[in-house]
């Protein structure tokens, strides 16, 4: 489709403009990285344009131009209603959860998730637990985007790029942006870069239904109606949205994807400069995942009623496949120039994901392994020059990861998901019981996350259920367990006074007397 040299070309200019609006980032913000707090969560000091489309950058990884479209695909129309179903719960998770992290964190400054549970519960077996669990959904979610931006290569020129060779290059550039610069340098690229394949996502969408069908989304709809019925009914047009996927999908999209993966925990809950950048994240999220959610499930409509009957692996390249097959006998023009969108999509996404878990996971294991669990003595310097090291240690096992890429992307990014749940309720029973202890904290982590990993490895639920038992499992334990030991109240005074006097400083606790009162 594309020849090396085009996309060579394409390629190297998509980095010069990466490293432009980089370093007009970096003067845009116009202060220095001066610790390790500063390096990963910029300090709380993001506004609320940029947070919202850092935000939603990041968040959305590979789906949209691989794992997305191939679920509704596969999926169907109940899919979408599934993903509905959870973005609804996003502004009622932040207001009554992240906002009082976000608080919390003013006074208190955190750098890794990890930190407020610490902070709360004063115990260092969870710290690690909790580090160990943050760092296993960070590798696979750094290997799929480097295999989806290997793939959309590959897949783009006809084979005529090597996957791994292409795999290498992707891998260094994106680990060398993020050590160079931190949280600071990608606030703008993310931006830009999230509009930017919103834009090439749509575009596709509009091209597809132009040559398809006409233009005409009715067409589209009474195609795929008369043909294959079931793509509008559950459990869909492959049976893969069975009804206990109703409960477990939305759960885990709802909790683990959108506020218990570490880089958007970090987003959510550390890097905003005030409690109004909180409410527009709030707020304006669910409209763009509304935005791009059903652009991806329009082009998985398309493809059923243009290409119905392919196979599960197929279905995560449906923009490619129907740009080649459809397309390309078309309008030739067209074909080219969406394909180079797609490369580019592919990459802008997958950047905007990877170098946010990078960042995290690099945090997370110098500070709460190698400082907090082994003592290392670092300075700030040290600190940063550790983060930096382990941010190359981690690109570099995610590389070999992404040698032998599974079957579908989709599964590597939802059990990264599902393995974050069962925290949850540990933040949250944690903020808002004052019972809560350290030892129910601890067993509850445990306790989930193996009943994560029996739904995936022993039970082989882990396709509908997803991380669900797990968060019963953790929720269960959390509360049991607080009642039936003692933790000193002192050791969590501080966490409470820092509540207390963030909520005095930025909500309103006296009401408002009238003017008949006064």
């Amino acid at each position: 489709m594309l020849s090396k040299h085009t996309l060579w070309i394409v390629f190297i200019l998509y980095l010069c403009f990466l490293f432009f609006i980089a370093s007009f980032g970096s003067l845009f913000q116009r202060h220095k990285t001066r610790n390790a707090e500063d390096f990963s969560t910029s300090g709380g000091t993001i506004r609320w344009p940029f947070l919202v489309m850092t935000y939603i950058a990041s968040l959305m990884s590979t789906w949209v131009f691989f794992a997305g479209p191939g679920a509704y695909y596969r999926g169907g129309f109940g899919y979408w209603a599934s993903e509905l179903s959870f973005i609804c719960l996003f502004p009622v998770i932040v207001h009554f959860v992240m906002n009082k992290v976000w608080i919390i964190n003013r006074s208190r400054h955190y750098t890794t998730p990890a930190d407020i549970y610490y902070d709360r519960f004063k115990s260092p077996v969870l710290r690690f637990i909790l580090a160990l669990v943050f760092l296993s959904a960070s590798f696979p979610m750094v290997t799929s985007v480097l295999i989806a931006i290997s793939k959309a290569a590959e897949i783009a020129t006809g084979g005529k790029i090597n996957y791994r060779y292409i795999l290498l290059i992707i891998g260094i550039v994106i680990v060398a942006y993020v050590m160079i610069g931190g949280l600071k340098s990608i606030v703008i690229t993310d931006t830009i870069q999230g509009l930017l394949y919103i834009a090439i996502l749509w575009i596709i969408v509009i091209v597809c239904l132009l040559i398809g069908f006409n233009g005409s989304l009715g067409n589209a709809v009474s195609t795929v109606w008369e043909n294959t019925s079931e793509w509008f009914s559950y459990p869909g047009p492959d049976n893969w949205v069975p009804y206990s996927a109703r409960l477990g999908y939305p759960l885990c999209c709802a909790i683990g994807w959108t506020i218990m993966l570490p880089h958007v925990f970090i987003r959510s809950g550390y890097a905003g400069s005030s409690l109004q950048t909180q409410r527009k994240l709030m707020f304006l999220t669910p409209v763009l995942q509304v935005i791009v959610w059903s652009g991806c499930m329009i082009i998985g409509l398309v493809a059923m009623g243009l290409m119905p009957g392919l196979s599960t692996s197929e279905t995560e390249y449906i923009i490619p496949y129907l740009i080649q097959n459809v397309i390309q006998n078309i309008h030739p023009a067209a074909a080219f120039i969406l394909m180079i969108g797609f490369f580019i999509g592919s990459v802008s996404v997958g950047v905007t994901t990877a170098d946010s878990f990078l960042l995290v996971s690099g945090s997370i294991l110098t500070e709460d392994i190698l400082v907090n669990t082994l003592h290392l003595k670092l300075s700030e310097k040290g600190k940063l020059t550790a983060v930096r090291i382990v941010i190359a240690f981690i690109g570099v096992i995610s590389i070999f990861m992404a040698l032998k890429p599974p079957g579908l992307i989709f599964t590597l990014i939802m059990f990264a998901n599902a393995i974050v749940m069962p925290l949850f309720p540990i933040l949250v029973i944690g903020i808002y019981w004052k019972r809560a202890t350290k030892q129910a904290a601890i067993i509850s982590a445990a306790v989930g996350t193996a009943l994560v990993l029996m739904t995936y490895f022993v039970w082989n639920l882990g396709g509908s259920w997803y991380g669900t038992f797990g968060l019963i499992g953790s929720t269960v334990c959390m509360i049991f367990f607080s009642l039936i030991t003692k933790q000193n109240p002192a050791d969590s005074t501080a966490f409470y006074e820092a509540l207390k006097k963030g909520e005095e400083e930025f909500y309103e606790t006296e009401p408002r007397q009238t003017k008949t009162e006064s």
